[in-house]
């Protein structure tokens, strides 16, 4: 009887092998999208669990651990890595000062945005913005005035459009 026993568990075995990996316990799909919806179009206010967990119809703890089957990470965490995308996009997009794009990106102010950039990133966002943005990137043209032939001229600063940066005479 002992032998049946094993034998039984050890054709259980070969046939949990054999099946496919399914995921389980995480979000139905139908949950994963409406709540990836409303983080996406909401990223500009606090948005908190318990706000997600309703949505969705299920209690704090369980959507918790749910979330994260599904996400492969917790909702805070994937909140802030929204966050951190949609700002680096808008770094990359437009010329707007680094405390507007914090709070566009639902951020208290612009030092909780460089804090949680350079963990996220490794790198201060006035850094980063600097190595990758380009000043047609954001749709701004460089004006560079010239009078005749002589070295005087403007250029509009990249970062501020409105300041203007007075060039050296050449010799």
């Amino acid at each position: 009887m002992d032998g049946s026993k094993i034998q039984v568990r050890s054709e259980t075995q070969d046939r949990d092998l054999d099946a496919p990996d399914i995921a389980r316990g995480g979000l139905a799909p139908w949950q994963a999208r409406m709540v990836e919806a409303h983080i996406d179009g909401n990223l500009d206010r606090n948005i908190t669990v318990e706000e997600l967990a309703g949505l969705v119809r299920l209690s704090i703890s369980h959507f918790g651990r749910a979330f994260k089957q599904s996400f492969g990470v917790a909702p805070h965490a994937y909140i802030t890595g929204e966050r951190m995308a949609l700002a680096r996009e808008l770094m990359l997009t437009t010329s707007e000062p680094l405390s507007q794009i914090a709070l566009t990106v639902g951020l208290a102010d612009q030092s909780h945005l460089s804090r949680l950039f350079r963990q996220h990133v490794g790198q201060s966002p006035l850094a980063w913005r600097r190595a990758r943005w380009t000043p047609t990137q954001a749709g701004i043209a460089l004006q560079v005035e010239f009078a005749g032939k002589s070295a005087f001229g403007t250029v509009v600063n990249a970062f501020s459009p409105s300041l203007t940066v007075p060039r050296a005479a050449n010799p």
